[in-house]
């Protein structure tokens, strides 16, 4: 099989540390100058991974090179980058396999990612793929889970064969798109709130209690969007949720954390890349459209963008009854 990666940061080496064994041939693209030099020279990108990627892997900035000849496209970079770099693709891309590895929203539109590639592209042969798994330590081959998900049965099994047979990766298979990718969006936003909480000194059982009321939202969330609320129940849903809201691994969490303890949290989102926090704004004006509430989402957003008090995240710790049937 020939694999085009888009991106080369953390996760798209991640993910071609996971299939770089299975005799593929595999181009990576960047439009970074710097970082194409660094890769061709040392075979890594020290900026975003210390992982020397192998030598039958290849580099490339031209983009018509990474579509034309590949059969399958894996897309992994920030969503910001999303719309310029789709603009980019559809100029070669012809009958090929798309795999979405990023998590969050085309921000301008403000739509999911896979509804804008099918409006922009005109192709339905779209999946995606999500779960718990910082990229430092899928490098390390220790056992993962992830979940695959397209409406497409014959993507769905294209991907599920390219990521068979390695030994320490589990892959759950889903058709409801919808849900997996509001669980990589909705879980970023959820791990700023958590840090907030844990900035501002709550107990362990007050955290199982939001984890709790946070998969409660996500799950109504996914159901209004007209998705399957039981997709929550997944390594992209739940396993995804613990590890980025328990964990200073998660730069949402982190940036969260700082603010709840009243740190700079401003150098701190200066100088990183904070996927949950890039689409809070998208995803608060997205529920407006839709005419959808999400208590979170409102909370964060004053919080974030309007400057209130960082203890207004009790608000959403009370008074709840939760009515979701299972």
């Amino acid at each position: 099989m020939k694999i085009g990666i888009i991106g080369t940061g953390a996760y798209a080496i991640a993910l071609a540390s996971i299939l770089e064994n299975k005799n593929y041939k595999i181009t990576m693209w960047t439009a970074l100058k710097e970082e194409y030099e660094e890769l061709k020279s040392t075979r890594k990108n020290l900026k975003a991974l210390d992982y020397e990627l192998k030598k039958d892997i290849t580099f490339t900035m031209n983009m018509q090179e990474v579509i034309e000849n590949n059969e399958a496209i894996i897309l992994a970079i920030p969503a910001k980058f999303i719309e310029t770099t789709v603009s980019l693709m559809k100029n070669y891309l012809t009958n090929q396999e798309i795999l979405i590895a990023t998590k969050g929203i085309e921000t301008k539109n403000k739509s999911l990612i896979h509804d804008y590639l099918e409006k922009v592209l005109k192709t339905t042969k779209i999946a995606c793929i999500s779960g718990p798994s910082f990229a430092k330590e899928v490098i390390t081959k220790e056992p993962i889970g992830l979940t695959l998900a397209s409406q497409n049965s014959k993507t769905l099994n294209y991907f599920l064969n390219l990521f068979k047979d390695i030994p320490y990766l589990t892959i759950e298979l889903r058709e409801d798109i919808i849900g997996v990718e509001l669980c990589g969006i909705l879980k970023n936003i959820m791990a700023i709130f958590s840090g907030i909480l844990d900035g501002l000194n709550i107990t362990y059982s007050t955290n199982a209690k939001f984890l709790m009321d946070a998969s409660y939202e996500i799950r109504r969330i996914i159901k209004e969007f007209g998705g399957d609320k039981h997709t929550f129940s997944t390594y992209a849903g739940m396993g995804d949720l613990i590890l980025t809201c328990t964990s200073v691994q998660s730069r949402n969490y982190t940036f969260g954390k700082l603010i709840g303890e009243g740190a700079d949290f401003k150098s701190y989102q200066a100088k990183t890349t904070i996927e949950g926090l890039e689409n809070l704004n998208a995803m608060y004006e997205l529920l407006k459209e839709k005419n959808i509430e999400s208590e979170v989402i409102d909370i964060l957003y004053k919080i974030v963008y309007q400057s209130q008090p960082k203890e207004l995240v009790f608000e959403f710790l009370k008074n709840k009854t939760w009515r979701i049937p299972f």
